[in-house]
């Protein structure tokens, strides 16, 4: 299968947002619905979500609105640092605040506890705190969160790749999401099919980066 770096894959993002002029957001709210498109609507009702605040945690962010409006249970955990949110992230958050959508900042490992109770009372956790640009080891509140997910979860799908999985290796990056299901974006990403352990069963999606984006990448790449 035919498979894409990371940086390939921003690389190919960038083009079509900066060269071709897709807007970000519309790339985002096409994951977002893509997303929608893999989960089995009508036998799941309630939903966790855990956002970061990057990109990945804007698709979240989207994911959460889609929920909503098609009159499920949400309850909805953004961890990371507000005032860093990118710009589609705040884009999404914004939607949310002037819905009335309250959400649990998680600070504190006092917050696990609220995460944990909502993870065993939910159908469906989903999981979109890293995207593919990370590289480090997690640590902290993030690492704990991943283990609360992990432990409580009946079940995890996750956003374009497992948060703390490598995108190019496979690798663990101290602690990893173990997904059931990935929804993956444009293209298969190397680590997606070098560890299906914590990926389970991978979906790749179009959102609309055109073929042009791919082919010049690779050219230059």
């Amino acid at each position: 299968m035919f498979a894409i770096s990371c940086s390939e894959m921003k690389a190919m993002d960038s083009y079509a947002i900066n060269n071709i002029g897709i807007p970000s957001i519309i790339l985002m709210e096409n994951a977002a619905l893509k997303v929608l498109k893999n989960m089995d609507l009508d036998k799941t009702d309630s939903f966790t979500l855990v956002c970061g605040v990057g990109n990945n945690g804007g698709d979240g962010l989207a994911i959460a609105r889609h929920l909503i409006l098609t009159n499920k249970a949400i309850d909805l955990f953004i961890i990371g640092n507000l005032d860093k949110g990118t710009k589609d992230f705040n884009i999404n958050l914004n939607i949310l605040n002037n819905l009335g959508i309250n959400f649990t900042h998680i600070t504190r490992d006092e917050d696990l506890d609220r995460l944990k109770d909502s993870i065993n009372s939910n159908d469906l956790t989903i999981d979109s705190i890293f995207g593919i640009g990370i590289t480090r080891e997690v640590e902290g509140l993030f690492r704990k969160t991943i283990d609360t997910l992990n432990k409580y979860s009946k079940d995890i799908l996750s956003v374009d790749i497992p948060s703390g999985l490598d995108g190019d290796t496979g690798k663990i990056l101290g602690i990893s999401v173990k997904a059931k299901k990935t929804v993956t974006f444009h293209h298969m990403k190397k680590g997606l099919m070098e560890n299906r352990e914590y990926t389970g069963d991978v979906i790749v999606e179009d959102i609309g980066i055109p073929d042009k984006a791919t082919k010049m990448v690779l050219e230059i790449l």
